[in-house]
């Protein structure tokens, strides 16, 4: 503290930490004898406290292009599955005599039209069921890509700063003071 009162004169001691003057008073140590603190943490849970936007954002090009592409085909995966298990037969446009693998790629493929809004017109649905599925499939590849420009927008225009670092300064003049 006496460098304190050399530098500034005004400056003045406080011995209260934060935690009061009696230690006991507060159920025992401040840190735990292996070295942890002994403080009970609250607030929000873990997945609240993480932005997806700025984890997106942040992270490489390779990582965040294969997320999207992932996100894509697992989603039309998930959908082709969705439109099996609702029947083949309210795909008006798959043949009921090819084999299930094909069918279920002509699902998939039916599945990704219908997500990025081609809708080439080939297949289409039949049906309560399989109409809905494709309605809400629609909306869910609307907002996804929506989202997706978002990122690649925020991506793009997020500033890069173009500055070095140098342990040794440089004190030039420059115009009537120096820099």
């Amino acid at each position: 503290m006496a460098l304190l009162r050399k530098i500034n004169h005004n400056a003045q001691t406080d011995n209260n930490s934060g935690f009061g003057t009696n230690a006991n008073s507060y159920g025992g140590r401040f840190v735990n004898k292996n070295g942890t603190p002994n403080i009970e943490k609250r607030g929000m849970h873990l997945l609240r406290r993480i932005s997806w936007y700025h984890t997106m954002i942040d992270m490489p090009n390779w990582k965040f292009m294969t997320i999207l592409f992932t996100f894509y085909i697992v989603i039309n995966f998930v959908f082709a599955i969705a439109y099996y298990a609702i029947g083949i037969e309210h795909l008006d446009g798959i043949e009921q005599s090819q084999s299930v693998l094909t069918q279920f790629g002509q699902a998939y493929f039916f599945s990704a039209q219908t997500f990025t809004t081609v809708g080439y017109g080939h297949i289409s649905p039949t049906g309560f069921l399989a109409s809905a599925l494709s309605s809400a499939e629609a909306l869910i590849g609307l907002l996804s890509f929506a989202i997706a420009t978002g990122l690649f927008f925020g991506r793009f225009s997020k500033p890069t700063a173009f500055l070095k670092f140098s342990h040794h300064a440089l004190i030039s003049p420059y115009g009537e003071s120096k820099a």
